[in-house]
């Protein structure tokens, strides 16, 4: 039977999932050097979302991890609430369309356009969470650092330094 109270906690956990899943995207596609270079070089605003996401953005493999993590958990409970209101294969069915257009595709498609600016504005989200989540996602980030090693950017080849200048000037 469908609640009240059931369909209102499934909605904050969609709501969550699109969070947690756009964030994912949109934060971790702005490395470092664009961040720098937007505070150095950006209007006074894109600065200011860029030094606030910076903060969360400089532990890469602990963010990932804390998004990804709390995007599973949402998504594991939005089809353990679904499968309680309908039948358990019609709430499978229900449940996975409805993460995946409303928890994935279009916070994804907002995400990577306005990354900067919804990241910035969600910081306030993201640190407690990143803290909550620490006991579990820290082992792994450290893993993963250790693996992968620190994050970088591969330099531009003479040639794509010139077509990158090349498009600046002539757009």
């Amino acid at each position: 039977p469908v609640t009240a109270g059931s369909l209102a906690v499934t909605l904050c956990l969609l709501v969550l999932s699109g969070l947690f899943s756009g964030l994912t995207l949109g934060l971790l596609s702005l490395n470092l050097e664009d961040l720098d270079i937007i505070i150095s070089g950006g209007a006074a605003t894109e600065a200011a979302w860029a030094r606030k996401v910076k903060m969360v953005r400089k532990r890469g493999n602990l963010l990932l991890c804390s998004l990804l993590l709390g995007n599973t958990l949402v998504n594991a409970l939005i089809a353990i609430f679904s499968a309680d209101m309908s039948s358990g294969l019609l709430g499978g069915i229900i449940a996975t369309l409805v993460i995946l257009v409303f928890g994935e595709i279009i916070p994804q498609a907002a995400c990577s356009r306005h990354g900067l600016r919804i990241g910035a504005a969600c910081v306030w989200i993201v640190i407690p969470l990143m803290v909550a989540f620490l006991p579990i996602t820290w082992p792994i980030s450290k893993c993963l650092d250790w693996v992968l090693g620190d994050e970088f950017r591969k330099p531009y080849n003479k040639r794509q330094l010139a077509k990158l200048l090349e498009m600046v000037r002539y757009p």
